[in-house]
């Protein structure tokens, strides 16, 4: 059984490989600044040797650096996190067309049963019930709205709202490489149907300004904590997402 996507499991590796990096970094940089003192006190004979940094090393120029370290660090890690994000919700996307034969054969496997429900709907009883819900709505028919409606929604009839399923599958497939990251939550809700709450939201168009105004330059450095809260905020959304997706749409359709 499948439990995640393939787009899932990539997503933890990259948000792993950029924790390991700020864990390396969190201890080097403390370490390099006790080495520099050591160095400066007849301690140690010198800094090792950079890699890929030629020349002897600039002790003002490394002080420099160490008092913004958490906070461009934190940007990075942000950056890498939102970018990890947005590649994840496109493989998935891709993921589950492929799963599906692929775009084209997703769409005409919905279309042969776009049809098969419309010839169901020419059974005659079938028709009956369907005639009575073919007019203009009146509040004071709502209970043989309701009536007919039963007759026929656990049949393989189908409302109009169910009936749409091949167009919106092709248009997924045919924007989805596009996709911007404002748009996200949208298709995960009106497409895949994960319920967000209106936390989940705001703090997505949250991050999502943070992540524009970084690369726009208007924010240059992002606080380690909050870059760390974003990556955890964002990987819980992934698992939301994956859970749901993988439930209802990772099922084989013969």
């Amino acid at each position: 059984m499948i439990t995640n996507s393939n787009a899932f499991f990539i997503l933890k590796q990259q948000i792993q490989s950029a924790i390991d990096f700020s864990v390396l970094c969190c201890h080097a940089v403390p370490a390099l600044n006790a080495y520099i003192k050591a160095v400066e006190k007849g301690g140690a004979p010198k800094l090792p040797d950079a890699d890929h940094f030629k020349g002897d090393p600039n002790f003002e120029q490394l002080r420099g650096y160490i008092p913004e370290y958490r906070r461009n660090l934190g940007k990075l890690m942000f950056i890498n996190s939102f970018s990890y994000f947005e590649a994840y919700f496109k493989s998935l996307i891709s993921e589950v067309l492929k799963f599906h034969g692929g775009q084209e054969a997703f769409v005409e496997r919905a279309r042969e049963r776009q049809h098969q429900h419309l010839v169901f709907a020419e059974d005659q009883k079938t028709k009956n019930a369907a005639n009575k819900l073919r007019e203009h709505a009146k509040p004071s028919h709502s209970l043989k709205y309701v009536k007919y409606t039963n007759e026929i929604e656990h049949t393989d009839f189908r409302f109009p709202s169910e009936l749409f399923a091949a167009f919106g599958i092709m248009e997924l497939g045919n924007s989805y490489s596009d996709l911007k990251a404002s748009q996200i939550p949208h298709v995960a809700q009106y497409c895949f149907g994960v319920e967000l709450t209106a936390a989940d939201i705001t703090s997505f168009s949250s991050y999502r300004d943070l992540r524009n105004n970084v690369v726009h330059g208007k924010t240059l450095t992002v606080e380690f904590n909050e870059a760390n809260a974003a990556n955890k905020f964002l990987r819980a959304l992934a698992l939301k997402i994956d859970k749901h997706v993988v439930r209802h749409f990772l099922v084989i359709e013969i």
